[in-house]
């Protein structure tokens, strides 16, 4: 297929993730996959500033935007400010209103007192995932111990988490949008969800119960079809 014709996709990872995350759920979809880099973030205004490279990077024919927790605002953003290169938004655990709780672990972690990396990963993932230590995991773990030795985009992303707000601007998006909610996430919970798709018209949230924070990359083909899956409903809607 042409590009036009199929749409790339654009997978935005997390903090303090890197693009690798999505390694193998990009093998499993179809057409085109890019996975921009957002893992240096700004101190100022840091959605809006990773927003606007992300969109200048995009593909004129359009895409399919999928963003994960950090990476999901950036993805509002970018469906927000460029609409017209975005063909649908798939948020997946993230949200478009203030977590303040962020702000004092990002003052914490800016002066070096990272969280216990078994602390992070226990919130991330099931035990069941932790005790597989597959791939998602160990690349998680590997994320951390480099934030730990350089936390300062670390700091900058949760700081921007703490006070993002784009509540009263998401009802006017244009596009698709698909929303999965991970049943067990203390920071992107089902309710704030639940929130987001009540402001945003057309929009479809499917809670996983199961689902810890970053679950949804344990099982990267299940994910893969997640995607793909929302795509041909919009077509055929």
């Amino acid at each position: 297929m042409t590009e036009a014709a199929d749409p790339a996709w654009v997978l935005l990872h997390g903090t303090p993730l890197t693009p690798g995350i999505w390694d193998d759920v990009a093998t499993a979809l179809p057409g085109g996959v890019r996975t921009p880099d957002t893992s240096v973030v700004p101190e100022a205004d840091a959605v809006h500033a990773l927003a606007e490279e992300v969109a200048a990077s995009l593909p004129e024919a359009g895409c399919h935007l999928v963003g994960h927790s950090f990476g999901g605002q950036i993805a509002l953003e970018v469906a927000l400010s460029a609409p017209e290169r975005v063909r649908s938004v798939t948020i997946l655990c993230s949200r478009d209103t203030p977590f303040p709780a962020f702000a004092p672990l990002s003052d914490a972690v800016r002066a070096g007192r990272v969280p216990d990396p078994s602390a992070s990963l226990a919130r991330w993932f099931t035990a069941a995932e932790l005790t597989e230590n597959g791939a998602a995991v160990r690349r998680a773990r590997a994320a951390l111990a480099a934030a730990t030795a350089d936390p300062t985009s670390w700091a900058n992303a949760l700081a921007a988490i703490a006070t993002f707000d784009r509540s009263a601007d998401v009802g006017r998006l244009q596009v698709p949008l698909a929303l999965h909610a991970a049943g067990t996430d203390g920071v992107s919970t089902p309710e704030a969800m639940r929130a987001l798709e009540r402001r945003v018209p057309g929009a479809i949230l499917t809670v996983h119960p199961g689902w810890a924070h970053m679950s949804p990359f344990a099982e990267a083909d299940r994910l893969a079809g997640l995607l793909r899956r929302g795509v041909q409903r919009w077509r055929m809607g």
